[in-house]
């Protein structure tokens, strides 16, 4: 059974339910697929393997390790994806931290209309509607899907950083944008992106350097040794 689990994460696009690898194993519980899910992993871990089984987005999936994931990065730089717009990514969020929550407390928070933008969330698998309200007129109450905590790669709503981290971090963007602002210049969220790929790229180059100035010591020391 571990080979046909193995085939079966290793084709899917997207993480597979435990009841739903279960499944394709009629005559077999789900205990049992869970403890050939925790072998397969072991074994990846005992065999030193590139890849190794992740749980995240109510499923499990095989992914790359995390110490390969610059390497990986660079096989698909310059290819464009397909990123939210910053009105999506902030209703998002509302609703990611508040939910359940109806679309009239989305547009309260934001101070515009909502309605455009949940309609794209919907479609794109990101949020879902999960009951109605008990106030006048019973709203539509909306929430996360599984499809959002694949896309952000968690295991549960409850892994989300705490809202008084986000705080800190766009603080410092925001005194970083203000400081660029009073010298004439101007920085945006793509600016921030690039900085991040170019301290990945620079620490792979500083650890080539390093690697080649260990080396050139070992020759100036055996030399001196000789």
């Amino acid at each position: 059974m571990r080979r046909d689990l193995e085939a079966l994460l290793f084709a899917s696009d997207q993480p597979l339910t435990l009841d739903r690898l279960a499944g394709f194993f009629p005559d077999v519980d789900r205990k049992s697929v869970r403890e050939a899910i925790d072998e397969l992993r072991e074994e990846y871990e005992r065999d030193q393997h590139a890849f190794t089984i992740v749980e995240f987005g109510g499923g499990f999936s095989i992914s790359t390790r995390p110490e390969h994931a610059t390497l990986v990065k660079r096989l698909f730089k310059g290819r464009r994806k397909q990123r939210l717009s910053r009105p999506a990514l902030e209703v998002l969020a509302i609703i990611a931290y508040k939910q359940p929550v109806t679309r009239l407390e989305i547009e309260e928070i934001r101070g515009v209309a909502a309605s455009g933008v949940i309609g794209t969330l919907l479609e794109r698998d990101l949020v879902q509607i999960v009951g109605r309200a008990e106030t006048l007129g019973h709203p539509l109450l909306y929430g996360t899907t599984k499809g959002f905590l694949d896309h952000i790669g968690l295991r549960t709503v409850g892994e989300l950083p705490q809202l008084s981290e986000l705080e800190d971090l766009l603080a410092e963007k925001e005194e970083l944008k203000q400081l660029a602002t009073a010298r004439g210049e101007e920085l945006g969220d793509e600016d921030f992106e690039r900085a991040d790929a170019d301290d990945g790229e620079a620490d792979e180059e500083a650890e080539a350097d390093e690697t080649v100035g260990e080396s050139e010591e070992d020759v100036r020391r055996a030399q001196e040794s000789s």
